[in-house]
């Protein structure tokens, strides 16, 4: 009876790990609004669903919602049809507390099953006089007056500005901006991090602007890239300066605007250099008082040890793994250094890392493969070793202790107990390990005597060949150095596939229902494209001279009211309740459409 009711648990507990991995529901809104400021509350859904019920919202008014959108998606994948919808409630709320609030999660029926959302945390900051004050004003000149260094700046973000030798320091390349406007940045110098043993962080999805806390106001920041940055030697190393330029969109019309002026402003794009301030790191030494088996590692370790048989016969193969794993510097450990029996024929170990560089430091394992021949029948001890590592958190160093092998070793074939290493197969050393080759492994075939290779067609081909080959290659690369001096036919040349990149990554938006983020990548990819065309810089770019451009290279007008269209449409979305993933997906295909118009018509 027992083991029907675990039974019958068991089942419960799968069927509904499933649904839950099957089923989506989640909660997006901004992590930080302004005292007085709408915006939106999204909950996204994988599946239909049907009774959504709200958590409390405290110090917040619904203002409307839920309103609610469905997109749909259908894929062929190798003759196989796969389809798949998603739906989103929206509600607009007004932030009316100063705060820091959580939403606890919603809750949605799917198939008579209750799903809950995740939680979301959001803070409400109070707007500061200073900024609403330069809010009031709007004229082109007055705007480019207000950027300034405290309301558009650039950073390096360091989590520690001391640490022990080996210790990784995480930083942050982060552009802060007090509006929205910012819609490109231009590399100008990247830091080179002297001193310091540099390791990009990955990320899972492109960066986008998010709303942050700064002192009490709300800052729009950017991260450009992460590091890990190992410490190379002690005292005090300074992280240089790294300088972009950050482009922001501007309204370009100086007065107000009346009632038969175009609904949407015109925009032009202005350039504004920021160079960040250095940074320095203090790099403390480890304790002196290191163990004698402390070989540089830093950091919180495991270790493993294992070998796959302890019976063999002479000149059979043992193989012995050393896994370290754990968070710190895993790429700077070094192999461990056993005192092996001296009848044991010992190769160089053989490293394999699986390591991976997150936020959260360095983290994996990295395995040491030593293989090990006994050349001598007998029983051998392969005694027991040391891994010291300093911990920085506990400010100590640790001492790990690998076990003690016991290993029989017999007589060979035949009885023999003292073998020589020509009896070691080939095949046996390819199936032990990858990492020894052979010099020559095929048919020798000799040259005969009395053959003589002056005067034949390979002779006077070895001749002809290489000098072909060399003037077909200086023909290639003079052809190459000249184009690449004319930078505004290789800009010409790169524009579609430079707008093709851009699409990719509003694509990516899309999917991930990131709306915002998708109409700023429309955006960027339809002011690029036109920049690199004609190589316009894009602080002297403008809808109006834009469309006059176009007119001028003879574009037919269809094509230029499309692309017009599409600037309106994403201008409008960046500013007002944003439209459904449907006409998202049919603006994707109409800029890609009116891209490849514009590449085949402008001549």
């Amino acid at each position: 009876m027992k083991r029907l009711f675990f039974l019958l648990l068991t089942c419960l507990f799968i069927s509904t790990s499933a649904f839950a991995d099957k089923t989506k529901f989640t909660a997006t809104a901004p992590n930080v609004v302004a005292l007085g400021e709408q915006f939106r509350l999204s909950y996204s859904l994988n599946e239909k669903g049907t009774n959504l019920k709200l958590p409390a919202i405290k110090g917040f008014q619904i203002l409307m919602g839920p309103s609610t959108s469905t997109s749909m998606s259908t894929q062929y994948i190798n003759g196989k049809m796969t389809s798949s919808s998603s739906y989103t409630y929206t509600y607009v709320l007004l932030a009316e507390t100063e705060g820091k609030f959580t939403f606890e999660p919603a809750e949605i029926t799917v198939d008579g099953k209750l799903v809950k959302s995740n939680s979301h945390t959001i803070e409400v900051v109070r707007e500061s006089t200073k900024n609403k004050q330069q809010g009031t004003h709007s004229s082109t000149s007055a705007q480019a007056q207000r950027i300034t260094e405290d309301n558009l700046y650039i950073k390096v973000n360091v989590d520690r500005k001391s640490v022990f030798m080996g210790e990784p320091v995480k930083a942050t390349l982060k552009i802060y901006s007090k509006n929205k406007n910012l819609v490109n940045i231009e590399p100008v110098k990247l830091p080179t991090f002297q001193g310091f043993l540099t390791q990009e962080i990955e990320r899972d999805s492109p960066s986008t602007l998010t709303g942050e806390n700064v002192n009490g106001e709300i800052m729009y920041t950017y991260v450009r890239s992460e590091y890990l940055l190992f410490p190379q030697h002690e005292g005090e190393i300074v992280i240089e300066p790294w300088e972009m330029n950050c482009i922001v969109q501007l309204s370009a019309q100086a007065r107000s605007r009346g009632f038969f002026d175009d609904f949407f402003n015109n925009y032009k794009n202005v350039r504004v250099p920021r160079k960040s301030k250095p940074v320095t790191i203090k790099v403390k030494p480890v304790p002196n008082n290191a163990p004698a088996s402390f070989d540089g590692a830093v950091g919180q370790f495991k270790i493993s040890t294992s070998i796959n048989q302890d019976s063999v016969k002479v000149d059979d193969a043992i193989t012995m793994k050393v896994k370290i794993s754990g968070n710190g510097n895993m790429k700077l450990i070094n192999p461990l250094k056993f005192d092996f029996p001296a009848d044991f024929e010992v190769y160089d170990p053989k490293t394999n890392q699986n390591i991976e560089s997150t936020a959260k430091g360095m983290t994996g394992s990295t395995t040491f493969e030593y293989l090990i021949i006994p050349r001598h029948a007998g029983d051998f001890t392969i005694p027991t070793n040391e891994f010291t590592y300093f911990d920085p958190r506990a400010r100590r160093y640790k001492t790990k202790l690998t076990p003690e092998f016991k290993i029989h070793v017999a007589k060979g074939e035949g009885g023999v107990s003292n073998t020589t290493i020509s009896s070691f197969t080939k095949e046996d050393v390819k199936f032990i390990g990858k990492d020894i080759r052979f010099i020559k492994t095929n048919n020798f075939e000799p040259i005969y005597k009395g053959e003589i290779f002056f005067g034949t067609l390979n002779f006077y081909l070895a001749y002809i060949l290489p000098l072909f080959i060399f003037i077909l290659a200086f023909v290639f690369n003079r052809k190459r150095i000249k184009e690449n001096a004319d930078v505004a036919k290789m800009k010409n040349k790169r524009a579609n596939r430079v707008a093709m990149k851009r699409l990719k990554a509003a694509s990516q938006r899309l999917h991930a229902k990131e709306k915002e983020a998708f109409y700023d990548e429309i955006l960027k990819a339809l002011w690029d494209y036109i920049s690199d065309k004609f190589n316009l810089p894009l602080s002297d770019l403008s809808k109006d001279n834009i469309n006059g451009i176009l007119v001028d290279r003879s574009v037919d007008q269809e094509i230029i009211s499309d692309f017009m269209t599409i600037l309106d449409t994403c201008e409008f979305a960046r500013y007002a309740p944003s439209s459904g993933s449907s006409e998202m997906d049919s603006l994707y295909q109409k800029t890609m459409e009116t891209i490849t118009k514009l590449e085949k018509n402008i001549k």
